[in-house]
């Protein structure tokens, strides 16, 4: 699937803005960094949610992503990490098709401020790679006056797609239960410009 120049441009300055936005987040939490440990007890997570995605903006019960998190924390880097496996899928507006997708990325997880009843502010920045599944499906068959034969149906086929993402995002944590906003937007690479929203717990 390719792209439209004007399409290229807005992605590109998408992320260069997301990048910023996560390095002045980071740098916000660094002298706090020592304080993000782990919770031990709470580190993997569950959630699931639905997905608006560039160019297929409708809202739908079908736009669905199931995902699981694992929290952790390495000696090369001063900010707890959180890796991501999730799965979804989207129907497509003006024909019948429904696209699966699948993403897999790596975040690191800042939270600059202290809690405030019971609700616990974090950050999320990291980069991801994402794939699309073949899928086909028929366009054709509407119009837009009764004066106006319908189109005749046609049969497409597209073929898999990956590319990679930068990812940000904002959440909230109230006990085990978090409520969670991303934006995955394509870096070096051709693809979806994805807004995961969910809800999870954590365990």
């Amino acid at each position: 699937m390719l792209l439209a120049p004007e399409v290229t441009m807005h992605v590109r300055s998408n992320g260069t803005a997301l990048l910023g936005l996560m390095l002045l987040g980071f740098q916000l939490s660094a002298t706090a960094a020592g304080a993000q440990a782990v919770d031990s007890t709470h580190r993997w997570s569950l959630y699931g949610g639905t997905v608006p995605t560039e160019g297929y903006g409708h809202a739908s019960v079908s736009n669905l992503e199931l995902g699981g998190s694992v929290d952790f924390r390495t000696r090369l880097f001063p900010l707890p990490l959180r890796a991501n496996l999730a799965c979804g899928q989207l129907s497509s507006e003006g024909n019948d098709a429904r696209m699966k997708f699948g993403t897999l990325s790596l975040d690191a997880v800042a939270r600059p401020l202290p809690k405030i009843l019971g609700a616990k502010l974090y950050l999320l920045g990291g980069l991801g790679v994402g794939t699309r599944a073949e899928y086909s499906g028929f366009n054709g068959g509407s119009y837009f006056s009764p004066d106006v034969a319908p189109m005749p149906y046609t049969f497409f086929r597209q073929p898999r797609q990956t590319w990679a993402f930068l990812e940000g995002g904002i959440g909230l944590e109230l006990g085990r239960a978090f409520f969670q906003l991303k934006r995955q937007s394509p870096v070096a690479s051709q693809g979806y410009t994805r807004t995961p929203v969910s809800i999870g717990f954590r365990f």
